[in-house]
């Protein structure tokens, strides 16, 4: 009687991690097929700090993706490496986010990147 209810309780535990798993591997499908790969050629994305790390990774990622990044950078080094091996949909901008007049040139540039449909909150 014992060892029958020890080998059930097993049981239920194996299912319930498999169910988890299960609705897990589904969240992730969903949330990729629908934000990632269901039409990021439409979408905007602005990144700062991409000279290098996670900034440049994912600037680099989002535009092999479709996206239109638009990298932010603190040297010309990075914007040169960002142009050399990304595609024409990336664009990227020198700034210095400790800069008041550098912040609102790149504002300047990102407004007039964006088409009259998009980015109906950038005021």
């Amino acid at each position: 009687m014992f060892d029958s209810v020890i080998i059930i309780n097993i049981f239920i535990v194996i299912l319930l991690v498999l169910m988890i798993t299960a609705l897990c591997l589904a969240c992730d499908w969903i949330v990729h097929k629908r934000i990632i790969s269901g039409g990021p050629a439409g979408r905007y994305v602005l990144i700062t700090g991409c000279d290098s790390g996670f900034g440049k990774s994912a600037a680099c990622r989002l535009d092999t993706v479709g996206c239109h990044v638009i990298a932010t950078c603190l040297t010309a080094d990075g914007i040169s490496v960002l142009h050399d091996t990304c595609s024409a949909r990336l664009t990227a901008v020198q700034m210095d986010v400790t800069d008041e007049d550098s912040v609102q040139q790149a504002f300047t540039i990102v407004a007039d990147l964006l088409l009259p449909d998009k980015g109906n909150s950038v005021v």
